[in-house]
């Protein structure tokens, strides 16, 4: 019985409840000892907010090279509808690469037209994860256009 009472505030600890439940953060003490086992817990929760969507975006233009970006948007359509409109200030072939909510993205260009995205938990990930692709997909001289982070 008291591997169920653990299981079950293991669970609610992580948030399995039923649909509907707020967000919790738990900590569970020892409130009774006989003979140096512990035989009664107390549970303590408070509720926590989840935290905040931060959408962010990259547009790039394959042709122009082009490219704008967008970060801390609460919806992912207003973070690649800003993304959009920056890039489409310098080139007319934009189109978004890659969107993030409260991680990193970025953009890789090697010789010709072809373009690789990346995403990170931070901006340093997402480089490299762009930069993976497109060696990986035989780019020849890989680099970075632009990344952005959005938190």
């Amino acid at each position: 019985m008291r591997r169920v009472r653990q299981l079950a505030a293991f669970c609610v600890l992580l948030g399995w409840a039923a649909p509907g439940w707020a967000w919790q953060s738990c900590s569970t003490e020892c409130s009774r000892y006989e003979e140096g086992d512990c035989v009664e817990h107390t549970q303590t929760c408070t509720e926590v907010s989840p935290p905040a969507e931060s959408y962010g975006a990259i547009a790039y233009g394959r042709t122009s090279r082009a490219f704008g970006y967008s970060y801390s948007w609460p919806s992912r359509a207003k973070a690649e509808s800003v993304a959009m409109n920056n890039c489409g200030e310098h080139g007319d072939d934009c189109e978004v690469m890659v969107w993030f909510d409260r991680r990193c993205g970025a953009v890789a260009v090697g010789q010709g037209s072809t373009a690789w995205w990346g995403l990170g938990n931070n901006e340093g990930q997402a480089r490299a994860d762009a930069l993976d692709k497109c060696a990986n997909d035989g780019g020849e001289g890989c680099e970075i256009r632009v990344s952005q982070c959005s938190r």
